[in-house]
């Protein structure tokens, strides 16, 4: 299978994606408001509460065990008082992220499994953002949430890639991922999502963490980031399939050395992931954790 029939930059390949997927305009106000100086809180409030399923989801997501506010928050301009205007702008991504890439989900891949492990990876970046004292760890979730949405476009844009990734999937079913689209295509999963965020112009350091989280050491600025998301992935396969005794041995060192999170917190941060899976499964899924 040669190249040249692929497009031959990530960048190319995302042209005309957002044809098929696209931000809600919720989103592009919220970031054009929190950008400007000038906004008053009012006014993403009024913004977003106009919105009444995510006003819904973002107030539930507020009054979490992650958050553990004293007191119920039941208006939009309470929460971005309580949680502040860049964490919340990470919330509306979080919310509408699911949605938004399902509308490009092709029929035959496990998407419930998909989201999952999405989700998982989600709650653990996040985690382990505060583990290592990361500004905004809501942006991290963000990043955990997103890490494979290049996925979804192999699968979209190039059905037969897609294919021979199944086919050729293995026990190291990332790593065999990764291998396979970069020999098929020169790139990436990761690319392919860093072109597409940026074509969204969403803040470097989300940028990277995705572009790179198979291979942190690579990114040019945002390091730590990048490390987190491939430390909270490595940590999710690991979960998922039984295997966290061989954890540290299927992640980078670079990335392991890049937190430098003691040995003692790894268990405690995994169990503390476990225990908000669930909550944002139900968030961001709704209905899925009856079904597991």
């Amino acid at each position: 299978m040669g190249k040249k029939q692929y497009p031959p930059t990530a960048k190319e390949l995302v042209q005309g994606v957002d044809k098929l997927v696209s931000l809600p305009e919720v989103c592009f106000l919220v970031n054009d408001l929190v950008n400007d100086p000038l906004s008053e809180l009012n006014e993403i409030g009024e913004i977003i509460s106009q919105d009444p399923d995510l006003t819904a989801r973002l107030l539930k997501l507020v009054n979490g065990a992650y958050y553990g506010f004293p007191k119920k928050i039941e208006t939009v301009s309470r929460a971005i008082m309580m949680v502040g205007l860049k964490e919340l702008q990470h919330m509306v991504w979080s919310t509408t992220a699911v949605e938004t890439f399902n509308d490009i989900s092709p029929s035959d891949a496990n998407m419930a499994t998909f989201w999952r492990h999405s989700i998982f990876t989600a709650v653990l970046s996040r985690i382990l953002a505060r583990e290592t004292n990361v500004l905004h760890p809501e942006r991290m979730f963000v990043s955990g949430l997103m890490h494979d949405v290049g996925q979804l476009v192999v699968y979209t844009k190039l059905p037969d890639v897609a294919q021979l990734v199944i086919d050729a999937s293995s026990e190291d079913v990332d790593a065999s991922r990764t291998k396979l689209e970069q020999s098929a295509l020169g790139y990436d999963h990761g690319s392919i999502a860093g072109a597409l965020f940026k074509e969204w112009d969403m803040p470097d350091s989300i940028v990277e963490a995705v572009e790179f989280h198979h291979n942190p050491e690579a990114a040019p600025e945002y390091h730590l980031e990048a490390s987190i998301v491939h430390v909270a992935d490595v940590m999710a396969h690991a979960l998922e399939m039984g295997e966290e005794d061989n954890m540290l041995k299927a992640g980078q060192a670079f990335a392991w050395t890049t937190l430098n999170l003691p040995e003692h917190r790894i268990k405690p941060v995994m169990h503390e992931a476990v225990m908000q899976f669930l909550e944002s499964l139900e968030l961001l899924l709704p209905g899925a954790s009856q079904r597991l």
